[in-house]
């Protein structure tokens, strides 16, 4: 179960932040409504997003959980901001970890032109070679990735999730969104930092993904 999610999740990563191989980055500056769809229900968060730099927030009643990915540095923070503490995510170390599949196991094709959310989109096929996963995610041409539909399974176990970027205001973003706040605190590593042993890791390893979609909790 746990390894079926992960490489869905992963796969999801890779669309939602159109990093993947063969996939357009975004060339501007931008904000969104996301939504997102699983069979654990509809969650609704907020997105923003600059050069090698994203925030990806998410409210769950009156929680909320926060991920700030800073390619610029290989490195990420899981916010908690009801308890001003934070986790730091090493990019090598959370992808090596994670058994998120590499780009030469994902096959992308184009399908077709799609207008999504009042922007013309490029149709895009994502499927893992050994076709436990894949999907559609559609990109605007300006490189956001705004719409995306993953689907995996494993025997007759399947997992679907969705992801649609609503509201877009493309513009220059405030670099303070993308910073640690001075005034939280580091809690204590689960695995990405090193050190650990395997069945320390695997918590760490899921609310990685969870947070990267903005589903994680406290």
């Amino acid at each position: 179960m746990f390894k079926r999610l992960s490489i869905l999740l992963g796969l999801t990563v890779c669309a939602t932040t159109a990093h993947g191989a063969g996939l357009p980055v975004p060339t501007v500056e931008y904000s969104a409504d996301r939504v997102i769809e699983s069979s654990s229900g509809t969650f609704d968060g907020k997105v923003y997003s600059a050069k090698d730099k994203e925030r990806m927030e998410m409210h769950m009643g009156d929680m909320k959980s926060v991920m700030i990915l800073r390619r610029d540095k290989q490195l990420g923070w899981s916010l908690m901001p009801m308890q001003k503490m934070y986790q730091q995510i090493d990019f090598a170390k959370a992808a090596q970890q994670s058994g998120a599949a590499p780009d030469s196991e994902v096959e992308i094709t184009i399908v077709g032109t799609e207008s999504v959310e009042g922007f013309e989109a490029t149709k895009y096929k994502m499927l893992m070679k050994d076709g436990s996963a894949g999907g559609f995610v559609w990109i605007t041409q300006e490189g956001i990735a705004v719409k995306m539909d993953m689907l995996s399974k494993s025997g007759r176990e399947k997992s679907r999730i969705t992801m649609t970027l609503k509201n877009i205001t493309i513009g220059t973003q405030d670099p303070q969104l993308f910073e640690l706040p001075a005034d939280y605190s580091a809690m204590p590593s689960f695995g990405f930092n090193g050190g650990g042993n395997s069945g320390a890791q695997k918590p760490g390893m899921k609310g990685m993904f969870k947070n990267a979609l903005g589903l994680g909790g406290n």
